[in-house]
């Protein structure tokens, strides 16, 4: 288990990740910018192909279609299932850029399914 978006984490993420069953057939690069941890703000993104998450590194992406901007303590909670996606972003917890309908509804499968596979690999 590895401390949230340590190099490590990063690195157990990508190879957890790229081992889950396609989540549908989305595809689209996701940006995160996540505010207030241990090491101040952290720049990620996930790339997804045909439902699978294929990639997570820490830096900003290329031409992301969604930039969704939320606190440490808010990621936290989304993957350990304490709060669900839609009910951040409904409460404005989760703050989207670009394409909502794809982070609310094209990519739901995908979120699921990958924050509960990151949560068991992740010190919260």
């Amino acid at each position: 288990m590895s401390q949230f978006l340590s190099e490590d984490w990063f690195t157990e993420a990508t190879a957890t990740l790229a081992a889950l069953p396609p989540a549908g057939d989305a595809s689209a690069v996701l940006q995160y910018a996540i505010s207030g941890g241990p090491d101040g703000k952290v720049t990620c993104h996930a790339v997804i192909e045909g439902g699978v998450v294929t990639g997570i590194a820490p830096g900003k992406a290329y031409s992301p279609d969604v930039v969704a901007t939320l606190s440490f303590d808010e990621a936290r909670a989304l993957l350990s299932g304490e709060h669900s996606t839609d009910a951040s972003f409904m409460r404005g917890a989760v703050k989207i850029e670009g394409d909502h309908v794809v982070w609310l509804l094209e990519l739901r499968d995908v979120r699921e399914a990958a924050f509960a596979a990151l949560a068991p690999i992740t010190s919260l």
